[in-house]
């Protein structure tokens, strides 16, 4: 039981490769704008602020970003407000006899 786990000879040789290509490859420099358009589809900032406002219920069409972000701050709270009040309408209703909670509907 004490005896360490063993690597197989094909996960060791699959190691030591990637290894030496790593050392053997010219390092690539990435700016920023290329590290961010590879992990998220490659979809632009306003693209994605569109989106976000499309998703945001507001009453204003042309919003600046950080009044976008504070609206959407301030939505995530309401909608965190009215999943603790469902709970707590469960927890009520749903400790009563099944009897009762048909008619409370």
């Amino acid at each position: 039981m004490g005896s360490k786990p063993r690597i197989s000879a094909v996960r060791m040789l699959r190691t030591r490769s990637r290894n030496s290509y790593k050392k053997l490859c010219k390092p690539q420099i990435h700016t920023r704008s290329t590290h961010i358009g590879r992990r998220h589809g490659g979809a632009s900032i306003s693209d994605k602020l569109e989106a976000l406002k499309n998703l945001i219920p507001s009453h204003n069409e042309n919003t600046k970003p950080d009044q976008l972000f504070q609206e959407t701050a301030d939505y995530i709270v309401l909608l965190e407000t009215q999943v603790l009040v469902l709970q707590k309408l469960i927890d009520f209703y749903g400790s009563q006899p099944h009897h009762e909670n048909e008619n409370a509907v």
